[in-house]
């Protein structure tokens, strides 16, 4: 029996060490098809990181002789694309960031940390010689990161070129978006180094020298406040395309139970379906997705201890309370006790899904139901928003 891979977000480590691994490598393809720089968004801890793990060895042009062994009895084994193992890759992962920094140049210095761990692993991995100050400001570090990869690859007629991997782009918001919202503009807005840092890298992608681009988060309030400087990015979190590329569908939660006894499989499916089954990212979506890892928390105990866990809710899905609660009390709004009343008294709130927030102006009712659908609390029903 393969091991349940609960808290394991490392795609060779899954594959090496004989976990299961639910088969999302058919998504590859579409991926490459729809745009060449891509953001996609979806609640905490619904697999996103282990997405772009398994994307990061697939497309990995130092991980070429680990390919039959990492995608053996996958789709994409079957059916390789034309763009397999052919990228140097920077990844980026932001999620380590400590946001409780209370200075915006503290909090600079945070995503500089995250920055100079990417490019180090970088260096080793390709063993190029890179040139960065890591004095310098953001923009100027990434600017001579990507200046110099380019040099390096003339240099050496290097054709391969770059693509960037950003896991939870949006993890620092929880730090500065608070009171009236002037911090988080002051970061973001136009002279601010997250706007800079993403301007800098549209720029290299514009020079050919970062072919792709690949971005995950939770919402898209950082997104949008950024957008003039990085209007080249297609948002595919609603697409009906790629609304089961992360989590997990009825059909793949049914194939985790073979290992339960048969007598115990329907009971277990329908206690899921009450618990975990419940979201949905576009309204022609047929069936809901279920979190990953609350399924894979589940089966983790339910394997070890041949029971069901006296608690069906993991924890450690609870980290997000203290950012929901700064973001629907932003600006002082009151609209997040309405909206409580209303799933209290109901089980649903009326509500226009929003895709972008202007941070000009107060937040509206549907602002702040449409942060809450971000960040997994609410979803989307036919005609309404309701409660998860």
């Amino acid at each position: 029996m393969k091991k349940i891979p609960y808290g394991i977000c490392n795609y060779k480590v899954l594959q090496e060490e004989n976990y299961v691994y639910v088969d999302k490598t058919s998504y590859l393809e579409k991926l490459e098809n729809v745009g060449k720089t891509l953001v996609y968004l979806r609640p905490g801890r619904f697999g996103k990181t282990l997405f772009t793990s398994m994307m990061y060895y697939y497309y990995d042009i130092k991980s070429k002789p680990l390919f039959d062994t990492l995608f053996k009895n996958t789709d994409v084994y079957q059916h390789p694309t034309e763009k397999k193992n052919s990228y140097y890759i920077l990844k980026l992962d932001f999620s380590g960031m400590d946001t409780g920094k209370e200075k915006n140049s503290e909090l600079e210095e945070e995503f500089k940390k995250c920055l100079c761990l990417g490019f180090n692993d970088f260096m080793n991995k390709y063993s190029i010689e890179i040139n960065f100050d890591s004095n310098s400001s953001v923009p100027a570090m990434i600017k001579d990161f990507l200046s110099s990869f380019y040099q390096n690859n003339l240099k050496n007629n290097i054709d391969n070129k770059m693509y960037i991997m950003i896991d939870e782009y949006d993890n620092f918001t929880n730090a500065i978006l608070e009171g009236d919202g002037t911090r988080f503009r002051s970061l973001v807005g136009n002279n601010g180094f997250i706007k800079s840092f993403y301007a800098a890298i549209k720029e290299y992608v514009g020079l050919g020298v970062v072919d792709r681009v690949f971005m995950t988060g939770i919402c898209p309030i950082t997104l949008d406040s950024m957008t003039t400087g990085f209007n080249i990015a297609t948002d595919i979190s609603r697409d009906i395309r790629f609304t089961t590329m992360i989590g997990l569908t009825h059909e793949e939660v049914k194939s985790l139970l073979n290992e339960v006894e048969e007598e115990k499989q329907e009971e277990i499916y329908q206690l899921m379906i009450s618990n975990y089954d419940g979201y949905l990212f576009n309204k022609e979506q047929e069936e809901k997705s279920f979190n990953a890892t609350l399924v894979m928390y589940f089966l983790n105990y339910y394997y070890a201890f041949k029971k069901i866990p006296d608690s069906l809710i993991d924890i450690n899905i609870a980290f997000n309370y203290g950012k929901v609660e700064n973001l629907i009390k932003l600006y002082q709004n009151n609209y997040y006790q309405d909206i409580l009343n209303d799933l209290f008294t109901t089980d649903t709130v009326s509500g226009i899904l929003k895709e972008k927030f202007n941070l000009e102006y107060d937040f509206t009712k549907d602002d702040v139901i449409s942060l809450l659908y971000y960040f997994g609390y609410l979803t989307i029903g036919k005609e309404n928003i309701f409660d998860n």
